[in-house]
């Protein structure tokens, strides 16, 4: 487990450096200040949604792969989402943005394991906590920290160890806004699998890379 952990902290690290390129190429020369930002209507402003306290609700699918001793590890799912933007912006300069808290309900969340078998689940995902930089105008880039519980038709990773497992993971993502009140987002998230020793073994999953693609309704 330490070594997961060890590895999380790496591939956060990375996540805020992608960020950081990001935020520096999202705005080019000639963009609006926050003022005009702030004063802008909604039919100007495509993501008008997510600079103030919004729902919205989205379906998604997402694929990831095990990292080091789990390379053997493939994963695959479905699910749909329900979130709110809990605050208006605030913050200075490019750290302006927005706090957002989803619940994501996945009914398909799949673990394949070469030379074992694919191995069905069904998660939820209480904690997904985002913080929006919403000074773009059309792309808004965001941070993630995210836990979930699975639970699984056979105990994973084999054998006798659980059939509930948790998540925990740090990420980052977009929102880029089609138009007003519709949004496709892409997130990257690095994640930490095991069962906290609820089995006889807790081997988990120690570092893994996933990747989901959403599409996304907002309230007007």
């Amino acid at each position: 487990m330490l070594q997961g952990i060890k590895v999380l902290v790496k591939l956060s690290g990375c996540c805020l450096l992608m960020l950081a390129t990001v935020m520096g190429q999202a705005e080019p020369s000639g963009a609006p200040s926050d003022a005009a930002a702030i004063s802008a209507t909604p039919a100007e402003d495509a993501a008008a949604a997510i600079r103030r306290e919004h729902v919205f609700f989205g379906v998604e699918s997402g694929t990831g792969m095990g990292l080091f001793d789990r390379s053997n590890v493939r994963y695959a799912r479905v699910g749909v989402r329900l979130g709110g933007v809990m605050t208006g912006e605030f913050g200075p300069g490019f750290l302006r943005g927005t706090f957002e808290e989803d619940v994501v309900v996945t009914p398909v969340d799949y673990i394949i394991w070469n030379g074992y078998r694919a191995v069905y689940g069904f998660s939820v995902s209480p904690v997904n906590l985002k913080w929006n930089f919403t000074r773009p105008r059309r792309t808004i880039p965001y941070l993630v920290a995210t836990g979930s519980m699975q639970h699984t038709n056979v105990k994973v990773p084999p054998p006798n160890t659980s059939l509930v497992n948790f998540t925990e993971g740090v990420g980052i993502g977009f929102n880029h806004f089609l138009r007003p009140g519709r949004s496709v987002s892409f997130e990257f998230r690095a994640n930490h699998f095991s069962n906290a020793s609820l089995g006889d073994h807790n081997s988990g999953i120690n570092s893994s890379l996933q990747f989901t693609l959403g599409y996304n309704w907002w309230k007007l």
